[in-house]
């Protein structure tokens, strides 16, 4: 059935989708009004969900530092339509995106203002609270500075969140040697773990904090133990580089924190299996300088650290070898028992679709307990491996990269590690990639799997779930109504009540960043794609929809967005901002 604009307004207007030929129900987390796009993160048993927004509305402008402390009116001037109005804090549409835009590009300038590009809320499918990190509310705007990226990652009753943070940016100011005063802007350290409890929040600190470490806290269990990972040692050379920056006399003309900073800037991200990774290639330098350790925080009721626990490497490096290795904590059961992934010091040649046989790191997936990491799975099985979750039954789901001819794909991976039962799934056609993101308690693995067999290097995916019962690998989106407006691209979390959280794409009226909508000179609104997170719920006594495609329907209209629109949607455009006023203090 053609989902028709006024049937998905239809059903929008009600804030949930829902019908009685349907065995899941989809609401939208209440983030719309807040933000273009949001990204679903993570579902507990009380029904409360982490959401990452993008494309925020309503960020605020320090004029007082766009116009002393960085060059944009020197850069954009004569494109302004008013430089006496901005420097008031009044914008028209045209100015107030420059600015947004400049201060976006500015992250790794000396100066001037920065806004992150994603926070976190926790959200029923009502209301919506802010999950800061590390960032604070300041006298400027009287509201948090937006400057810090909070990605909170998993939560306990709604009680407890635990994630990862990037610092507080803090501002400068440094007379140098010719008596010019400089405000320096830059976070104050690396990235931090963090559990936030009833509304404060602790940083959980890494084993070795050389210029304040860094750490990522990944998953909390009913005992309040949470899995991740920091860093345990570093080489010389960064502790030696400190102690060049406490030196008066080598650290140069800037402050001391402006030149640890240096030591520590960088964005940490390591992809999924199923993206390339390279070692000493793809982390910033502060933490190839290093060793990380998967690494557990015993927490006590007030989030404060009992006891630290962390494990090794899978091989001994060589005396003379400095190069990065690590091993990661993802997810933890209510055992104890946590897994994750780690490098084996290898590398091994893969061939991934568009692309020629090239060497990667080699990653295999691991479990951590006793105070030993293991290895799972026997490596001549498969070009790379990660575990992703594990549940009370001990039964672990995760990722297996396989050749399928010459081309690698990932394959779904369920594995129990007391019996060693091994399940390697494939997608809904032969070369269809599976990538498993969850499984809770009742042995339900959800994820996304390709479903479109084109040779494209990026294809369309769809949410699944799979039972490991039935061994059978279900598309999300045949089990919610026809005339839903979304389309379910990838499945991130399940509870034990079996509600899902998942990331939809959906036709959504262009906004201004005050979130008003965009009207066209002859009245008209505009449609543009957008990526939000759903909550969908089981449907009691509720049956399959069979939907009957018109002829002018697309073969995949009902199926999933491909990866290379939600990696668009991770990008700030030129965007068309309404006029509004700004703090200037």
């Amino acid at each position: 059935m053609k989902r028709t604009q006024l049937a998905a307004a239809m059903l929008l207007a009600t804030g949930s989708v829902s019908a009685l030929a349907a065995t899941y129900s989809v609401a939208p987390v209440p983030l719309q009004d807040n933000a273009r796009n949001n990204f679903a993160r993570s579902i507990d048993d009380a029904g409360n969900m982490l959401s990452m927004v993008q494309l925020e509305y309503n960020p605020p402008i320090d004029v007082e530092q766009l116009e002393n402390d960085t060059t944009f009116f020197a850069q954009f001037s004569e494109a302004l339509d008013s430089e006496d109005d901005v420097k008031q804090g009044v914008f028209s549409d045209n100015d107030y995106t420059l600015i947004v835009n400049f201060l976006l590009s500015n992250q790794n300038a000396v100066q001037g203002q920065k806004l992150s590009n994603f926070r976190t809320y926790i959200t029923d499918t009502t209301d919506a609270e802010l999950v800061p990190g590390l960032d604070q509310i300041t006298d400027k705007f009287n509201d948090y500075t937006r400057s810090v990226e909070s990605a909170g990652r998993d939560s306990l009753d709604g009680d407890f969140i635990v994630g990862d943070s990037s610092a507080l940016v803090i501002k400068v100011p440094y007379e140098n040697e010719n008596g010019d005063v400089i405000n320096y802007t830059y976070p104050e350290s690396s990235q931090q773990a963090f559990v936030q409890v009833n509304g404060v929040t602790n940083t959980l600190p890494p084993v070795d904090t050389t210029v304040g470490g860094f750490a990522s806290a990944r998953a909390i269990n009913d005992n309040l133990q949470v899995a991740g990972f920091s860093t345990v040692s570093f080489l010389d050379s960064v502790g030696e580089a400190a102690a060049e920056c406490a030196n008066d006399e080598t650290r140069g003309d800037i402050p001391e924190s402006r030149c640890l900073y240096g030591l520590y800037l960088g964005d940490f991200t390591v992809p999924r299996v199923e993206g390339f990774f390279r070692n000493n290639a793809n982390l910033p330098s502060f933490v190839l300088a290093s060793e990380v350790n998967a690494t557990i925080w015993q927490l006590d009721v007030n989030g404060g650290v009992i006891s630290t626990e962390t494990f090794p490497l899978l091989f001994t490096p060589e005396e003379d070898d400095n190069s990065h290795y690590f091993t990661y904590a993802y997810d933890i059961n209510n055992q104890g028992i946590a897994v994750g992934e780690a490098l084996t010091g290898d590398a091994v040649s893969i061939a991934r679709p568009g692309s020629s046989t090239i060497a990667e790191s080699e990653r295999v997936a691991v479990v951590f307990r006793d105070g030993e990491t293991s290895e799972m799975l026997p490596r001549d099985e498969n070009l790379l491996s990660e575990a992703i979750s594990i549940n009370d039954n001990n039964w672990v789901a995760g990722t297996v990269v396989r050749a399928n001819g010459e081309i690698a794909r990932p394959r779904l991976l369920a594995y129990n590690l007391d019996t060693t039962e091994q399940i390697v799934q494939e997608g809904f056609f032969t070369s269809s990639g599976v990538v498993a993101n969850a499984i809770n308690n009742n042995n339900i693995i959800v994820g996304k799997a390709d479903i479109d067999p084109s040779s494209e290097a990026v294809r369309l995916t769809s949410a699944f779930m799979f039972d490991i019962a039935t061994e059978e690998l279900v598309d999300l989106n045949d089990l919610i109504s026809c005339d839903s407006p979304y389309t379910l691209v990838e499945a991130v979390d399940i509870n034990d009540n079996n509600e899902i959280i998942a990331n939809a794409r959906l036709k959504t009226v262009s906004k201004f960043v005050t979130g008003e909508d965009i009207i066209d000179d002859q009245g008209e609104t505009s449609l543009v794609d957008s990526i939000v997170a759903v909550k969908l719920s089981p449907i009691s006594n509720g049956s399959i929809d069979e939907c009957e495609p018109d002829e002018d329907d697309l073969p995949n209209e009902r199926q999933g967005a491909s990866n290379g629109i939600i990696a668009a949607l991770f990008l700030f455009g030129a965007l068309v901002f309404r006029r509004r006023t700004a703090m200037r203090k």
